[in-house]
């Protein structure tokens, strides 16, 4: 199986780091970026190995719905020099569609729930832009176009195939309607090919032309999709309706703000504000590693089992009861993709920057325990993973269960029994999902899932 090195994959939470957060303003003034200075802390070291992870073609006919947030790695181009240290964050939703007929990036509900990863209908993908002025983010259409730039596995990065890609871009319309800041790549009111070339490839679309991809996937449900999409299409509109042009900035309102905030408008988890007063924004920083991190943890490893905490917390207590779901879950899975190889364009050396404490690597660990742990990885070991959780919680439940609770009174009686029936009805689905592989396993001509 092929590897790739992972750099700098762990955190600490953006509301709790103000110490880290100065420690590295001043390491990036006083140490430089590079990577034998003092901010080589702040990367993980080239030993820390990862197995390449890609998607289970099952998943697709067991979740109909599911979002992916990605961190991306900084590129380094052959010809045209380096991107920014802390790459870039970006998301692709399943179920969540480009809407053609827009004068402008918005998102539709797809027609169909597809379960081909290739069907035109999947979803798409969504990147805000440093350079956009009229708009936040642009919505690329499908998969393959998002990740693989429409490459096959093994074929070259070529310039032919670069320029080609380019052109499609064009034809899809994923920049209709967008106005640009001037950039240094191209200046003041750009041809579109120029800008897609010098700014959209590997950035906003074709990501594995320029960068590694670390994504944290979690299933929705279908009202969660619409919340989502509402969320990201209003920004939109505020803008290209609006008399306000967007203004990007690495510490108030970057590519990870729109994101982290898009999910939690659906309650995924709490939003982080856009613009807060002086000093109190560097509490609401977004750094795209981080936010991946945060919901690998959140999805995989987060609290299901206490529902007097569940009541405690805000996000997961108005999920529970909206949307009858909880974001630690099946279907939880983290993702790996390389910089596409062979590749005539781009350096393939992984690199990640994250924000953290220098002096507490815990989480760094963490995140690689979670990327190296077949529970989250694996779509069959997941399932039976969670089958045993909630075996566990019902079995416990049955053992404790008071019959006077009800005469004694209880703040939690309400919760109690809509977590229980929760965790009752999620039990069901993961056995069936378990049957349904074995089929889809017994009728597929490669190997199984291990």
């Amino acid at each position: 199986m092929r590897r790739i090195t992972l750099a700098a994959c762990g955190v600490e939470s953006c509301r709790g780091i103000s110490a880290a957060v100065l420690f590295a303003g001043l390491t990036l003034l006083l140490g430089g970026c590079g990577d034998n200075g003092i901010i080589s802390r702040f990367m993980l070291k080239s030993d820390r190995i990862i197995v390449e992870r890609r998607p289970d073609p099952a998943y697709d006919q067991l979740f109909p719905y599911y979002v992916e947030l990605c961190a991306t790695s900084q590129f380094r181009s052959k010809l045209k020099g380096e991107g920014g240290l802390a790459g870039h964050a970006v998301m692709y939703i399943k179920g969540a569609c480009k809407d053609e007929e827009a004068s402008f990036p918005q998102l539709r509900r797809c027609r169909v729930a597809a379960t081909d990863l290739h069907d035109s209908e999947h979803g798409a993908g969504v990147s805000v832009g440093r350079w956009f002025q009229n708009v936040n983010w642009v919505a690329i259409p499908g998969y393959d176009l998002f990740y693989q730039g429409n490459l096959k596995p093994g074929e070259p990065l070529t310039q032919a195939h670069f320029d080609a890609t380019v052109s499609d871009v064009i034809s899809k319309g994923v920049y209709k309607g967008v106005k640009f800041h001037a950039s240094p790549s191209v200046g003041a009111n750009p041809n579109l090919a120029d800008f897609i070339a010098a700014e959209g490839i590997g950035t906003d679309l074709a990501l594995q032309f320029a960068r590694s991809v670390f994504c944290a996937r979690v299933p929705i449900t279908e009202p969660m999709l619409d919340e989502i999409i509402a969320f990201l299409n209003d920004k939109n509109q505020e803008y290209f309706k609006g008399e306000a042009d967007y203004n990007w900035s690495v510490w108030a309102d970057n590519c990870a703000h729109t994101l982290r905030n898009a999910l939690a408008a659906a309650n995924m988890w709490s939003p982080l504000s856009v613009r807060a007063v002086k000093f109190r924004q560097i509490f609401n920083l977004a750094v795209p590693a981080n936010e991946f991190v945060n919901l690998a943890e959140l999805g995989t490893s987060g609290n299901i089992g206490d529902y007097r905490e569940i009541q405690r917390d805000r996000p997961e207590r108005d999920a529970l009861y909206e949307f009858h779901w909880l974001p630690t879950r099946q279907g939880a899975l983290l993702k790996t993709l390389p910089v596409h190889e062979p590749n005539d364009l781009y350096d393939t050396t992984f690199r990640l920057f994250t924000l953290q404490s220098p002096f507490r690597m815990g989480r760094t660990q963490r995140a690689i325990d979670l990327l190296s742990d077949e529970r989250f990885v694996n779509l069959n070991a997941n399932l039976r993973y969670f089958r045993d959780k909630y075996d566990t919680i019902l079995a416990s439940h049955n053992q404790r269960r008071d019959m006077l609770t009800s005469v004694r009174g209880s703040p939690y009686r309400r919760i109690e029994r809509i977590y229980y029936e929760y965790i009752e009805a999620q039990r069901v689905e993961v056995d069936s999902m378990l049957g349904r592989l074995s089929e889809l396993e017994d009728h597929t001509d490669g190997p199984k899932s291990k």
